[in-house]
């Protein structure tokens, strides 16, 4: 079985040898000669595996052996484009598919790095690693070009369009609107988010206390009682872990347990200490946009539309106090479902717009629409026989969700949070397709 790794600092020896092996072994697929390579000074390769957000060096073993390596960049011109270098697997490792774990294991960190685009170049004299590019879903540019200067060698450009990040949502609470508190146990609450694993999830994003008008507030304790258990399980079996919480303490201690993403839907308003605690944190935040500082504030303004454009002035304010540690690993959520107005349409221009959003602020864009109110009235008011919102059943809902999930993707998001996993990932399978 093959299995990819992230290459410690440590392992810059081992990393030169590798790279001088496969140097050696395909002189006519990369860009860099074995001769400029072996003229490198020890700096030089300490360099290429000191920690560094904008870059990750990968290895992959089989048999506790390296068998390949494979570099991913993000570009320092267009934080929405990556790069695929120094692409290699050993000969005794291309019958087992590493190339492709490598591959996939770089569009992955790409995906959470924020960017669309994943770009290579290919040497055409490496037919068999065309083809698998464009198995793995990378197309050609039509752009041709010589693989390094002075050599005749030509090489093609491809491009993968990333498509986007779909986090799960675990809710370990006993009053969300979604499902009514069937994941409130943690032994529940850690089998669900497997399952939401197993169906696709690129995330998973726990809760421990519910945001709908009517759930009572809970406090830091008891809300970390919830989702303590769950994370630490659910990041022990290999997921990247979201915490949704506008508590700063209970975001430290979800940290603590293992979550790189913390999700604050109220973008820090909430909670003033929030910004002193991202001052030392080293994953993603993800700032979500709502009016006022508690759950009922916001609800109570809900009757006033909020438009795409008043949501990218206000979480430019919020991103502007933010630490600027922080800078490249903000997300921004433009709130939907929380205050947005009681008509649907306000909801809907925001997914229309979600796109415009993320290029306004330079950041990539999270959508949160499944199982909103706002899509049972829309159902209730259109479906024959169905007169109340209350009244949509949980399957009508989730075919509504992925319909605005889809429609979120349509226009530019970067992450679609869902309930039903396996439901969106069938849709994109197709969208992505067409």
């Amino acid at each position: 079985m093959t299995r990819i790794r992230v290459v410690a600092p440590v392992e810059w020896r081992t990393w030169r040898e590798l790279r001088l092996r496969a140097l050696a072994d395909s002189p006519d697929s990369f860009g860099e000669t074995l001769d400029s390579a072996q003229a490198r000074d020890d700096a030089a390769w300490i360099g290429a595996t000191s920690p560094d957000r904008t870059r990750i060096v990968l290895f992959a073993e089989s048999d506790d052996r390296l068998i390949g390596m494979a570099v991913g960049r993000i570009s320092p011109d267009d934080a929405r484009r990556a790069n695929l270098y120094a692409m290699w697997v050993a000969p005794e490792g291309r019958q087992r598919g590493a190339g492709s774990v490598l591959v996939r294991g770089v569009m992955r960190w790409a995906r959470l790095a924020g960017a669309a685009t994943l770009a290579l170049r290919v040497s055409e004299r490496s037919p068999a690693a065309v083809a698998m590019y464009r198995a793995l879903g990378f197309a050609e540019t039509g752009v041709i070009e010589t693989i390094r200067p002075g050599s005749e060698i030509q090489s093609r450009v491809m491009v993968a369009q990333l498509g986007p990040l779909v986090m799960g949502v675990v809710n370990a609470t006993p009053d969300s609107f979604s499902d009514g508190g069937k994941y409130v146990a943690p032994d529940a609450a850690i089998a669900h988010g497997l399952a939401l694993l197993r169906a696709g999830a690129d995330l998973i994003d726990v809760g421990g206390e519910a945001t709908n008008p009517k759930a009572a507030g809970v406090d830091a304790e008891e809300e970390l009682r919830r989702i303590d258990p769950v994370i630490r399980a659910l990041v022990a079996a290999g997921a990247t872990v979201s915490v949704d919480t506008t508590k700063a303490t209970v975001a430290r201690a979800a940290v603590a347990a293992g979550a790189s993403i913390i999700n604050d839907v109220s973008g820090g308003l909430f909670d003033p200490e929030m910004s002193s605690l991202l001052d030392d944190f080293a994953g993603t935040y993800i700032a979500g946009h709502l009016r006022g500082r508690s759950l009922r504030e916001v609800f109570a303004a809900e009757a006033a539309e909020v438009t795409w454009r008043e949501v990218a002035a206000e979480l430019g304010e919020r991103l502007a106090a933010l630490p600027s540690v922080l800078r490249g690993r903000v997300w921004v959520d433009p709130g939907i479902g929380f205050g947005k107005g009681a008509d649907a349409e306000g909801n809907l221009s925001l997914l229309r717009h979600a796109g415009d959003l993320g290029r306004a602020l330079g950041c990539p864009v999270v959508v949160g629409a499944s199982r909103k109110r706002f899509l049972r009235r829309i159902v209730a008011r259109d479906s024959a026989g169905t007169p109340r919102p209350d009244d949509v059943t949980l399957e009508q809902l989730d075919a509504a969700s992925v319909e605005a999930s889809l429609a979120a993707v349509r226009s530019g998001a970067h992450v679609v949070r869902v309930h039903n996993v396996a439901l969106l990932r069938a849709a994109l399978a197709v969208y992505t397709r067409m």
